[in-house]
Formats: C-alpha cells, sequence, structure tokens
C-alpha cells in the first residue's frame, strides 16, 4: 500500500477554534505543497465537491467547529472511500487536533513540516508535534487515537494497538503525564515538557541530548531522529513508562 507522510498537531488546552483564520492557513498550505482543494468536509460529514458559497455556510455554521479539505480524487467515485481518494488532505478539528497528510510520493517528511512551519500561525495552537509515515487510512485513524483498518493493518483480535491506546490515554486525562511516542519529528512546547513528571521530564531531556538533533526555536523544542535513534531512544524511554502509545490502557 501507498506510504503517507502525516504531520500531527495536538492542541492547547481551551484553544480557540477561529474558522477564517484556519481556514486560510489550511489553504495556504495546500498552496505550499502544489496542491489545489477539490472537496471539503460537509456540515453532515460527507465529503462534497468544493463551492466556495457552499463550503462558507458550513465554516461559519453557529455549531462548526472542524474543517477538513481534500485534493483532486485519485481513482474514479466508488471505488474508494472518499475521504481517502486524495493524495492531500488537511483535519483540523477543535477538539483535538490538527492532521496535515500528502502522499510520500509528492514531498518527504522533512520537507512536510517545513511547508507547516512556514504557515504563519498554523501551527501556534499546538503544544506537541509530531510526524510519522504510514498508510493513509491506518495513519488517519492513528493520528485521532483510534484504529482503522486496513490491508497493512488487519484486525487482530486482542491485539494493542498504539492509535487505541493514546486515545484511552487522553479519555483519561493522562497525556501530560507521558509523550505519545519516539517520532522522526517531535516538537515540544515549554508548557507541554514541562508538564510532564519530573523524572520524565529528566528522562526526556537526556534522550534528546544522546540520540539525534534537538534545539529550541520560538519556544519550542526541536527532536529529530533518524530510524536507528528513533528506535534506541524508544526503548530507553520505554523503560520509564512514559510512551503513551505503548501502554494498554
Amino acid at each position: 500500500m501507498e506510504q503517507f507522510h502525516f504531520l500531527v498537531g495536538e492542541f492547547k488546552k481551551n484553544s480557540p477554534f477561529i474558522p477564517a483564520a484556519a481556514s486560510a492557513q489550511l489553504f495556504a498550505w495546500f498552496e505550499q505543497v502544489g496542491e489545489r482543494v477539490d472537496r471539503y468536509g460537509s456540515k453532515t460529514g460527507k465529503v462534497v465537491k468544493f463551492s466556495q458559497k457552499n463550503y462558507e455556510k458550513t465554516l461559519f455554521a453557529p455549531d462548526a467547529d472542524s474543517i477538513s479539505l481534500y485534493s483532486p480524487r485519485v481513482v474514479p467515485p466508488d471505488d474508494i472511500d472518499e475521504w481517502a481518494n486524495c493524495d492531500v488532505l488537511a483535519l483540523y478539528s477543535n477538539s483535538s487536533s490538527l492532521m496535515l497528510a500528502i502522499n510520500a510520493s509528492k514531498l518527504s517528511l522533512a520537507q512536510l513540516f517545513q511547508c507547516a512551519e512556514g504557515i504563519s500561525g498554523l501551527l501556534d495552537h499546538c503544544d506537541y508535534v509530531y510526524g510519522y509515515s504510514e498508510t493513509l487510512g491506518y495513519g488517519t485513524g492513528y493520528a485521532g487515537g483510534y484504529r482503522i483498518i486496513d490491508e497493512a493493518h488487519p484486525f487482530v483480535p486482542a491485539s494493542s494497538d498504539p492509535g487505541n491506546n493514546w486515545g484511552a490515554i487522553k479519555r483519561n486525562g493522562l497525556q501530560y503525564e507521558h509523550i505519545r511516542d519516539v517520532y522522526p519529528i517531535n516538537i515540544f512546547s515549554q508548557s507541554r515538557l514541562d508538564a510532564l513528571p519530573p523524572d520524565r521530564q529528566q528522562a526526556l531531556r537526556k534522550a534528546m541530548q544522546a540520540y539525534g538533533s534537538s534545539n529550541t526555536q520560538d519556544g519550542r523544542t526541536h527532536w529529530i531522529l533518524s530510524g536507528e535513534e528513533q528506535a534506541t531512544a524508544r526503548s530507553d524511554l520505554q523503560a520509564h513508562a512514559m510512551l503513551g502509545s505503548l501502554i494498554d490502557r
């Protein structure tokens, strides 16, 4: 199955949803990666053809709390679920997070992050940002904290799943006691780091010094790792029970 690159940003507590600003940022990101918005998620949740007039009705409805945008279809309709029939998508949910995804054949994960970082304000509400590569179905569900079954991730009875595990951590209000996992791209606000229990915060800082490269930019700590470094850092931090995706709840 085709691989996609994902960038997920988890929002700070009580982040405001400003529809016009969020929409403009997502459209700017589409332009930055060289794609156009062809469809969007309607008020009923159905993916429909983009119309500026109808889109604005959905965007500015009193109960609006999310935005979903999609690039043109890749295959004819009905051959695949509409939300997955694209090379690029962006989801912005006021209640959870920002998710950007692009077919890996179009951009590298590092380029995806650079494009997002280049859009003024797009990541401002996030206190935790991470990037990974996955199939489109599973990777999209993973961003939201649940499992979407696809050919590469079939259903396995009684199997613990990293997406489900983090979803449970968040539902129990324990996300600030953990980081989700160790990814090729990891970005933490200072408040997100400070929220960790002292021993875990110390363990994370030691790992950031020992593996990959880390630096602080605009009040955020960026931690970038290669595959081998990522696996070793994960092993070290798992010993501190701080990787929420690996805790079966």
